[in-house]
C-alpha cells in the first residue's frame, strides 16, 4: 500500500508543481510538495535517512541535467530560478523523484539497468512535453530536442537506480 501512496503522492506533486507555474502558484505547489515529502519520510518510509540521501542525490543530478538542457537551448523552463540554474520547482520535483527510488520505483532495482534506461528515455521526454503543454516550459518538438531529452533521461534514470541499489541502510554507499 505504501508503494501506491508514494506513486500517488509523486503524481500529485508533479501536477501541482508543473501546472502551478503558469498561473503563478509556485509557492503553494512547493509548500504542498514539502508537506508530501515530510509525510512520506515521517509516516511511510522505513529508512528516512537513506531516502533523504537519495532525494539529495536526485536533486543534485536534476539541477545539473535541467540546467544543462536549458543552457543548451533544448528547453526553456518558466518559474522562479537563481540565475542560469533551472527553476526551484524542478529542484523539488527531482528531490521528490528521489523519494520514489526506494518506494514506487524500487522494482527497477531488481531489474537490468537497460529497463530503467528505456523507461527513462521514453517517459522523461514525455514528462517534459506534458510540462510544456501545461505552460511550465517551452519546448520545440524537434527530433533533436527529443533525442537530447531521451539521452539525458536514459543516463540519469539508471544512474539513480544504481545509486539506490548501491546504498546501504545507513544511506552511505555500500562497499
Amino acid at each position: 500500500m505504501n508503494l501506491v501512496i508514494n506513486a500517488i503522492g509523486f503524481q500529485l506533486a508533479w501536477w501541482a508543481l508543473v501546472a502551478g507555474v503558469a498561473p503563478g502558484y509556485e509557492g503553494a505547489a512547493l509548500g504542498l510538495s514539502a508537506l508530501l515529502a515530510a509525510a512520506h519520510l515521517r509516516y511511510f518510509s522505513p529508512r528516512p535517512r537513506r531516502e533523504l540521501g537519495l532525494a539529495a542525490a536526485a536533486w543534485l543530478l536534476g539541477v545539473c541535467v535541467d540546467t544543462l538542457l536549458q543552457a543548451g537551448g533544448i528547453i526553456t523552463f518558466r518559474g522562479i530560478s537563481m540565475g542560469p540554474l533551472s527553476p526551484i520547482w524542478l529542484w523539488a520535483l527531482w528531490a521528490l523523484f528521489g523519494l520514489t527510488l526506494d518506494a514506487s520505483m524500487s522494482f527497477l532495482q531488481r531489474r537490468h539497468w537497460m529497463l530503467s534506461a528505456l523507461l527513462g528515455g521514453i517517459f522523461g521526454p514525455l514528462s517534459y512535453l506534458a510540462g510544456a503543454k501545461l505552460g511550465a516550459a517551452s519546448l520545440a518538438p524537434t527530433p533533436q530536442n527529443f533525442m537530447a531529452l531521451a539521452t539525458a533521461w536514459a543516463i540519469a534514470m539508471p544512474l539513480l537506480i544504481w545509486l539506490a541499489r548501491r546504498t546501504d541502510r545507513s544511506g552511505s554507499l555500500a562497499g
